[in-house]
Parts: C-alpha cells; sequence; structure tokens
C-alpha cells in the first residue's frame, strides 16, 4: 500500500479513538451496549459487502484505495477493532478496556506511520523505528490516563505487550491481537 493510501487509512484509525474515549466518558453499561451496537453493525455492514455484489462493488469504488489485500474477501479492520472493543469492554475493568484499545489505536497508527515513512532496521516484516514509535505512544497514552486507577507496572507491561502484538507475525487481525493481549497482560499484573 502507497504511503499516501496508508495516511487516509491510519488518519481514519486514529478516529476510532472515540471508542475508548467513549468507553471512559460513559457510563460502563451504555458504553458496553454502544460497543454492542456498532460491532453489529460493522458485522452486518461486512457480511453485506461480502455477500452481495452490487453492495460490493459499490464499497471498492468508494474505499477500495484504502483497503489491504486481505480485506477484500475477509473482515475488514475496523469490524475486527469493534468485536475486540466489545471483549474489552465485557472482559476488563473499564480501565485496562479503555487503555488497551487507545494502545491499539495510537501504537499501531504511530507504529505504520514512523515505520513506513523513517523505518530503516528491519525486524520480522516490520522496523524497529516503527515499534519504538509503537512503545513510546502508548507509553505516552498510559501515563496520560487520568485515572488513578492504573499502575506504572500496567502501562509497561501493556505498552510492552501491545508493541509486540504488533510486531509478531501472529494470524490473527491485529485490531483483535493487540488489544486482548495487552488487556489481558494488564488484567494479570494489576
Amino acid at each position: 500500500m502507497r504511503y499516501g493510501s496508508e495516511m487516509v487509512r491510519k488518519t481514519v484509525h486514529f478516529l476510532s479513538l472515540a471508542v475508548p474515549i467513549g468507553l471512559y466518558l460513559l457510563p460502563e453499561e451504555t458504553g458496553r451496549t454502544l460497543v454492542l451496537v456498532l460491532a453489529l453493525v460493522m458485522l452486518t455492514v461486512d457480511a453485506v459487502r461480502l455477500q452481495v455484489a452490487r453492495v460490493r462493488t459499490v464499497f471498492y469504488f468508494l474505499f477500495g484505495r484504502v483497503l489491504r489485500d486481505q480485506e477484500r474477501f475477509n473482515l475488514l479492520g475496523a469490524t475486527y477493532l469493534l468485536l475486540s472493543a466489545l471483549i474489552c469492554a465485557h472482559a476488563f475493568p473499564k480501565p485496562i478496556a479503555v487503555l488497551a484499545l487507545s494502545f491499539l489505536v495510537v501504537g499501531d497508527t504511530m507504529a505504520a506511520l514512523i515505520g513506513r515513512r523513517w523505518g530503516r532496521i528491519k525486524i520480522l516484516d516490520k522496523t524497529v523505528e516503527g515499534s519504538l514509535a509503537c512503545l513510546g505512544s502508548c507509553m505516552i497514552i498510559g501515563y496520560l490516563y487520568p485515572g488513578d486507577d492504573v499502575s506504572r507496572t500496567m502501562i509497561w507491561v501493556g505498552a510492552v505487550v501491545a508493541t509486540l502484538s504488533e510486531l509478531l507475525p501472529i494470524p490473527l487481525d491485529d485490531n483483535a491481537r493487540i488489544p486482548l493481549a495487552a488487556g489481558f497482560a494488564m488484567l494479570l499484573v494489576r
């Protein structure tokens, strides 16, 4: 994917920061319900896109330049993001869910943008510079978290696990593996 298309894709990805912010600001049950509705809507859109040729044609005309190859015949990254948000909202305490999803949105975005633009040292199919950007941005997000119910250990462990989840070629969409791995890791050291 060209850098310009990646910029558009990551801008949209960054806007999904509204999900963890919404989970933070809304009462817990309201946030969970909203994420459930959004996930169901996105799953429905994806199912229709994949099954109805006319819809697929219009969808590709509108969004084709920002789709990854694997998304053409599988679920979209946005669908994985909302499904993982649904799991995080129900499986983790609110602070962990908010941080895990924020690590995904900010860390993954920074890893891609920095890694593609300035990355020189290759590691596994990514770059050291992108991974350091992911780690650094996750740490910043963790330290900016406004609650006092998150320890430094949780932030460090969550940020490292999020970075490793972004880096490692695990055969699961990173929009699912990053927040789930980081969330479970933070839950373990809580």
